[in-house]
């Protein structure tokens, strides 16, 4: 198991549990005590913990700016961002022009679409999701331009940003930060404004969120939920945030059950 992996798990058992000791997460995630000790240090470093005697405890990221590292961030809830990707390549027909933003999520989307081999034009501000895509018989790359964010594998920015205002793409697959509050919230004013052309260009816009999406806002806002014509997210979303998107109109597909708004 490579470190980001195992990093993803303890701070997922911690989301869980609140706290969790170097004995019962050396047990429950299969590593050495001396291993799980060298990840609590990086992760407390890193900002994510705070140490406690014999263990560690979740430090609750609410900096509206706070974003895991793409090494972990890939990893966590990986289980969940894999049924949502299958079910969003299930969206996909043949002969569609299809956007897929940058997005730990939307990566197992176009993972899901590449296994189908349909014929479609992809266009994507992602180089991991380019070269998955890269990979389908058949389909037309359009990769947009921009300037690598730092620490990630996204393209943001002009010439991308502003070749989008010609594009009228049948879907695109949107990865956000933060759906808190019945809105859609990114860390950066430059990614908020990728994903906000992103959403305006396409007839079928699909979120693609899992429910630790749910919990606070992020920097900079995107738009009003109401705007998403559908998001797709996992079991662990709560009553009262299906219900504010519902009641704003979105179709909400959770995965194992499929709540339909009234919109037309």
């Amino acid at each position: 198991m490579i470190s980001a992996q195992r990093r993803a798990l303890i701070l997922e058992q911690l989301r869980r549990d609140g706290a969790g000791s170097i004995v019962g997460l050396s047990d429950s995630i299969g590593v050495s005590p001396s291993t799980i000790r060298r990840d609590l240090e990086y992760l407390t470093q890193e900002g994510y913990l705070e140490r406690s005697h014999g263990g560690a405890v979740l430090k609750e990221q609410r900096h509206t700016t706070f974003e895991l590292a793409r090494e972990i961030g890939m990893h966590v809830a990986h289980d969940a961002k894999v049924a949502i990707g299958l079910k969003a390549a299930d969206l996909v027909e043949a002969g569609q022009s299809v956007i897929f933003d940058s997005s730990s999520t939307v990566l197992e989307a176009a993972k899901a679409v590449a296994v189908k081999e349909v014929q479609l034009t992809a266009c994507t501000n992602d180089l991991a999701i380019a070269m998955v895509l890269a990979r389908i018989p058949r389909t037309h790359l359009v990769v947009l331009g921009g300037t690598m964010r730092p620490g990630s594998l996204t393209m943001i920015g002009d010439p991308g940003l502003s070749f989008l205002d010609r594009l009228h793409a049948d879907i695109a697959f949107i990865g956000i930060h933060s759906l808190a509050g019945g809105r859609l919230s990114e860390t950066s004013i430059d990614l908020a404004a990728m994903k906000r052309r992103m959403l305006l260009c396409a007839a079928h816009t699909v979120v693609l969120a899992d429910s630790s999406k749910f919990r606070h806002p992020a920097f900079c806002d995107v738009c009003a939920a109401a705007e998403v014509r559908t998001i797709i997210t996992d079991a662990g979303i709560t009553a009262s945030d299906q219900r504010q998107l519902t009641d704003a109109g979105v179709a909400v597909e959770v995965i194992g059950e499929v709540i339909v708004s009234g919109r037309p």
